[in-house]
């Protein structure tokens, strides 16, 4: 087996390991609410990834601290509004609309990295929106799903708006160091609002515990150590169409793990989603072909 496909591999897990958390953290909210919630499962992350990140000289370095702190106040925004969005809609429509930052990031490249779109975004954002609108159709009749739908979307942004921030930045950063400001901000800051919103549920049992544990370990430090890893041998193209499996996931193991009810609006609507998401990572993967193939010829 290639290092290639191996690790392609190991993506798709984690890429399962992304979908199934939406409906093992809808349950947890039952008895856990989104601050508390967050202030564990990413202390937890943060206390795992601290050991590797503190090694490295960065780690004490102003520019990367701030660096960090940035990009885990946006990282934060994402979580904060998908944990609270989850208590009101479903965790297939959670997981297919947070799905859309892969649509949102190239909008907000335009303004923030000053890069071209081509058509394809364009057309993919329209027919990604279109499938938004069919699926939120079934919430207008609810508001609390209504509710939930929209500060999903909020979160797709904010998802965006970090994607795109790392983007620009992380380059010269270590990922472990960079990792652990991002993992420590989102849990600093869920921890200050515990005391600060009302009725906070705050009730301990296995699966509760379960659920921080699989989020902090699988879902969040094992998956930054193996994206890091991977990407060094899968091209960014072919990640993105396996990234495309996190909301298809999210919604299968919400019927299957929750026996979650999809309606007839969110299979339309979100198979609609997912073909515009596959419809931008495929073109990203054509397009690095293609450089690539052209700068293969250049060299001969």
């Amino acid at each position: 087996m290639t290092k290639n496909l191996y690790y392609s591999l190991f993506l798709l897990l984690i890429t399962f390991f992304w979908g199934v958390t939406f409906p093992l953290i809808k349950v947890s909210l039952e008895y856990l609410s989104p601050m508390p919630f967050l202030a564990l499962r990413f202390a937890t992350s943060s206390l795992i990834i601290l050991p590797f990140a503190v090694r490295n000289k960065q780690f004490r370095d102003r520019k990367t601290i701030i660096y960090g702190l940035w990009a885990g106040f946006y990282l934060m925004l994402g979580y904060v509004f998908q944990t609270i969005g989850l208590m009101y809609t479903s965790a297939a429509s959670s997981g297919l609309i947070t799905g859309l930052y892969v649509v949102i990031l190239p909008l907000i490249s335009i303004v923030y990295l000053k890069v071209r779109v081509s058509w394809v975004i364009i057309v993919s954002s329209i027919v990604a929106f279109t499938g938004l609108f069919i699926m939120s159709t079934g919430a207008f009749y609810g508001s609390s799903a209504l509710f939930g739908d929209i500060l999903t979307i909020i979160c797709a942004f904010a998802y965006a708006v970090n994607l795109a921030y790392l983007s620009k930045h992380s380059a010269s950063m270590d990922s472990y160091v960079f990792s652990f400001y991002q993992l420590f901000v989102v849990a600093v800051f869920s921890a200050i609002a515990i005391p600060l919103i009302p009725g906070e549920k705050i009730i301990f049992n296995s699966f509760v515990i379960f659920t921080i544990l699989f989020t902090a370990i699988f879902a969040g430090v094992l998956a930054i150590f193996v994206t890091t890893k991977a990407m060094i041998y899968v091209e960014p193209s072919v990640a993105g169409i396996i990234f495309v499996g996190e909301p298809v996931f999210a919604a299968l193991t919400s019927v299957w793990l929750i026996d979650e009810h999809i309606s007839i609006y969110t299979i339309i609507g979100g198979t609609i989603m997912v073909l515009a998401i596959f419809l931008i990572t495929i073109s990203k993967y054509l397009e690095t072909r293609a450089t690539k193939s052209a700068g293969d010829l250049s060299e001969t």
